[in-house]
């Protein structure tokens, strides 16, 4: 499903872009953003022309991470960045997971 890699692709650009506005300078949590982001945005890329389901899982888990960053770094003055990874990480997560199941999805043919 190109759509959904696509918007995986759009919430990574999204999350480079977050790093440098949401996070005020505050060094670990923009170099978290913004690898995470490029990651998200580079795995989503590959993913679009590819019938591998490996590099859609591997999205999944970047969505993950990026869920869970904000209880791995001290966000607490942070709450808009906080706000934004959970909630870009969780739509990656969801978007990833669905797209590699659909990909792991058997080819029917009729005999």
């Amino acid at each position: 499903m190109r759509a959904l890699s696509w918007i995986n692709f759009i919430l990574g650009l999204w999350l480079i872009v977050a790093g440098f506005v949401l996070s005020n300078g505050a060094g670990a949590i923009m170099a978290e953003e913004i690898v995470l982001g490029i990651i998200i945005a580079l795995l989503a890329l590959g993913s679009i022309n590819s019938s591998n389901p490996g590099i859609a899982w591997c999205v999944a888990v970047a969505g993950l991470w990026t869920l869970l960053a904000p209880a791995m770094i001290n966000y607490s003055a942070f709450a808009a960045s906080k706000a934004n990874d959970v909630t870009v990480g969780i739509v990656v997560l969801v978007l990833g997971f669905a797209n590699a199941i659909y990909r792991q999805s058997p080819v029917r043919t009729h005999a």
